[in-house]
């Protein structure tokens, strides 16, 4: 039989006069393994897709595979011969004689990861090249913002790196086995904030929610549950990025907060906390200003980013639903890309004078409800003595805005502290089962 080399019909030959980089005897062993045993199909398919292979006939029979292998069918030669015939592809390699000629040339298929590996290692490399054709194609062309294309070509490269690990060939999971796997739990603060939650936090102008955050950012940052400021945890590397305080203000704000550290012999130490102040806010609908926070994120690789408030993140309606689409799609992103949690920021809306509260959930777009795993805002109690804004008061309840998508151990009552501007204390009717107080009374 004669092989036939030659550039599968989209890839931009024309621009290079060398041979793309290929490995067809890897593209065998691997069609030969999976022929010869189960297991061989399972790490195959763990990481290649049948895009991944050079010569189209290799990458129709490897497709046959997976498709029997999602339907649960056994595969050999005899079998695969069969599926692709009912598909009508066996004309497509040649007629049933391929798979056994396959078989003849790599008899000793032992090693089918391996040679998986030279396969997306070749088809990696064809994908940057053909990429970079296309950018070189681009960048002549100046109707494309240079900021577009630069980003366009950071996310190509970006999807390149993170493909073809998790082939999408695989079957999905039986629920008895899928129940059979231990839950372990990646905490940043045991029982309260867990790596890749999302949480926004909101109240009314002056509430306290940016005060919060930032007693939070920096008691993550000592080693200090953010709570219970006597209790010692594992420090961690928070990033916050604050689009609404400028620099000057925020330094007063931060200064006592580190004193409080340090105090408890808990110093924040170098490394562990950033922060980037941008009053002028972000557009993260933007080329520009995504790449400005990806940068960031891509750099400090933070296990908390704090960012806000919402508003802030765009220059369009505060309403939109597209736009806060975009917004929470780069944030995610930032989230993937460094394995964080995210406490974003957000204003509540203005009361309409129904009922005897304000509402908590975030101001704009009602996807912001929707988003996050967990949303809480800062409501002053109905004692009114003890929701003054005087030293010793200023009694909040912590209200849950949404259902929660898992427990975490968020107080219910918080107050001005002594060293730290929150902290959390029991109303003196407060049920002593539930815990539940109609008032937040402190005295």
């Amino acid at each position: 039989m004669t092989i036939e080399l030659s550039p599968p019909a989209d890839y931009p030959a024309a621009a290079f006069e060398k041979i793309p980089p290929q490995d067809e005897y890897a593209e065998l062993y691997v069609l030969a393994a999976c022929m010869q045993g189960p297991q061989a199909v399972t790490a195959a398919l763990e990481i290649l897709t049948s895009a991944a292979f050079y010569r189209p006939v290799n990458a129709t029979v490897f497709q046959g595979i997976a498709e029997m292998r999602a339907a649960g069918r056994a595969i050999d030669p005899i079998t695969l011969n069969k599926h692709l015939a009912d598909a009508g592809k066996l004309g497509a390699i040649g007629g049933p004689g391929y798979l056994h000629w396959i078989l003849q040339q790599c008899p000793y298929a032992t090693n089918p990861g391996d040679y998986a590996e030279v396969v997306h290692d070749r088809a990696l490399r064809r994908e940057v090249i053909k990429h970079g054709a296309t950018l070189a194609e681009k960048g002549f062309n100046t109707e494309t913002a240079t900021s577009d294309l630069v980003e366009h070509a950071v996310k190509a490269i970006r999807e390149l790196r993170d493909q073809g690990m998790a082939a999408e060939d695989l079957p999905t999971e039986d629920i008895l086995d899928f129940v059979q796997h231990e839950d372990t739990f990646n905490w940043i603060v045991p029982g309260l904030l867990e790596r890749m939650d999302r949480l926004i936090l909101t109240a009314s102008e002056g509430g306290g929610k940016s005060t919060l955050l930032r007693q939070m950012s920096v008691t993550l940052a000592a080693g200090i549950h953010p709570f219970r400021t006597f209790e010692i945890v594992d420090p961690v590397k928070v990033l916050t990025l604050d689009c609404e305080n400028s620099a000057p203000a925020s330094r007063r704000k931060y200064r006592p907060l580190l004193a409080a550290a340090d105090h408890i012999e808990q110093p924040v130490r170098r490394g562990m906390f950033h922060i980037e102040c941008r009053p002028e806010g972000l557009d993260l609908t933007q080329p520009r200003d995504r790449a400005w926070m990806m940068r960031r994120v891509e750099k400090i690789k933070p296990d908390v980013l704090i960012i806000g408030p919402v508003y802030r993140l765009h220059a369009g309606d505060p309403n939109s639903e597209e736009l806060a689409r975009k917004v929470s799609v780069v944030i995610d992103e930032a989230r993937a890309t460094a394995g964080c949690a995210v406490l974003l920021e957000a204003h509540a809306p203005h009361h309409n004078g129904m009922g005897q509260h304000r509402n908590l959930r975030p101001l704009g777009s009602s996807l912001w409800m929707r988003w996050p795993e967990f949303g809480f805002g800062l409501r002053p109690v109905e004692d009114e003595k003890s929701a003054a804004n005087t030293e010793g008061c200023r009694g909040r309840r912590v209200v849950p805005w949404r259902g929660m998508r898992d427990e975490r151990d968020w107080p219910t009552f918080i107050k001005q502290g002594e060293k730290w501007p929150w902290e959390t204390y029991r109303p003196i009717d407060a049920d002593q089962f539930t815990g539940y107080s109609p008032t937040g009374a402190m005295w």
